[in-house]
């Protein structure tokens, strides 16, 4: 809208300036000159920033139109109009007192000059209303995105303060099952090897002089020692994950059942600490192995696909790498592609390699101890 106004004012000055030359038989040879004027002092108020002096140059430059119709030509008048509109759009409480201003050049106008007054006047307010309904549709869509903005950080600092019950749930739940433990192993294993410790005391002191007795008492603490012993088997039993929950054996699982369907030898190995990969992980692994798996069987030409998962420092890496043909440039199709999103999604990323058979790395950057 800026340059639709622009170009508003530049026709009007145009045929302002032709109608001002030609309208006597000898011009002045000044008016050149005036009309640089003009354009240097509407130009300086495009250029100020400060409102206020902004005001105060335009306000100069109406004057200055005024001055120059009546002492030089009147054809300065139709200039006049478009800078009380720029007046007006620094101030949108009074438009009324501006729209008034338009009849200040009345007392000096004559003739055929007063239509064209009217239709430039006309032309102005036109310009100045559309441009104001743009500004204020474009403030609004301002207002919109600052609202959204606000709304965006008021969830940023909900997630932040989920993220931070989350932690400190996981620790509460981590104390309460350390408690849990230490309770059940004090009432149940401490009870009994106390028991089993007291009758054997008993035992040893009436050794030499009641051997039946003694040996009653220590038959009855190994059955005791075999009961703590078998709780605390079942105890562990429950702490630890059933075998087929385990990421790592759902992932061998996999691997193993597309070597069988696809008649491809596979291996898979780990290293590190995977007790740092949550769930989370575990699914993306699952669903890039799985993606790169089905690339072998289908493009690879491969007879042999090997799988590593391995933790290493602050990051998890997992490579799928077969011993097919392989591709000096690699096109991204939308199984890569997919890879690359889902890698994304927690701050990881995928490489490619095809000179030596075909390869996907994923590495994945750990969010934080388990």
């Amino acid at each position: 809208m800026e340059l639709w106004n622009m170009g508003n004012k530049l026709v009007v000055l145009l045929f302002v300036v032709s109608g001002a030359y030609f309208m006597n038989d000898r011009p002045s040879r000044w008016l050149v000159f005036y009309f640089l004027v003009y354009i240097a002092i509407n130009l300086s108020a495009q250029i100020i920033r400060n409102r206020y002096v902004a005001q105060a140059v335009i306000g100069i430059g109406m004057a200055y139109t005024l001055i120059c119709a009546f002492y030089i030509n009147p054809y300065f008048l139709l200039l006049y109009p478009f800078s009380i509109f720029d007046l007006a759009s620094y101030d949108g409480q009074r438009q009324k007192w501006y729209y008034l201003l338009l009849l200040v050049p009345l007392w000096i106008i004559s003739g055929s000059l007063l239509m064209l007054y009217g239709l430039i006047a006309v032309l102005s307010m036109m310009n100045y209303l559309l441009i104001s309904k743009s500004r204020d549709k474009a403030r609004k869509q301002e207002e919109q995105l600052d609202q959204m903005r606000h709304s965006q950080d008021q969830l940023r600092r909900k997630l932040h303060e989920n993220e931070e019950f989350i932690r400190v749930s996981e620790y509460t739940y981590k104390l309460e099952e350390r408690n849990r433990l230490s309770q059940e192993i004090h009432d149940g294993v401490g009870h009994s090897m106390t028991g089993a410790l007291i009758q054997m005391e008993a035992a040893k002191r009436i050794l030499q002089t009641d051997p039946e007795s003694a040996e009653n008492l220590l038959q009855n603490a190994i059955g005791i020692s075999k009961e703590a012993i078998e709780q605390i088997r079942h105890t562990l039993k429950n702490m630890k994950p059933a075998l087929q929950q385990l990421g790592i054996q759902r992932l061998k699982t996999l691997v193993e059942a597309f070597g069988g369907h696809s008649g491809l030898v596979t291996s898979v190995i780990h290293g590190g600490n995977l007790e740092l990969i949550t769930p989370l992980h575990w699914k993306i692994i699952h669903e890039n192995v799985t993606e790169a798996l089905t690339n072998t069987a289908k493009y690879a030409g491969a007879t042999t696909v090997h799988v590593e998962v391995r933790v290493l420092g602050k990051m998890i890496k997992v490579v799928v790498n077969d011993n097919g043909r392989g591709k000096d440039k690699i096109v991204k199709g939308l199984g890569l592609i997919g890879m690359e999103e889902r890698s994304a999604s927690v701050g990881g990323t995928i490489i490619a390699d095809g000179t030596k058979g075909f390869s996907v790395t994923t590495l994945i950057p750990l969010t934080g101890e388990s």
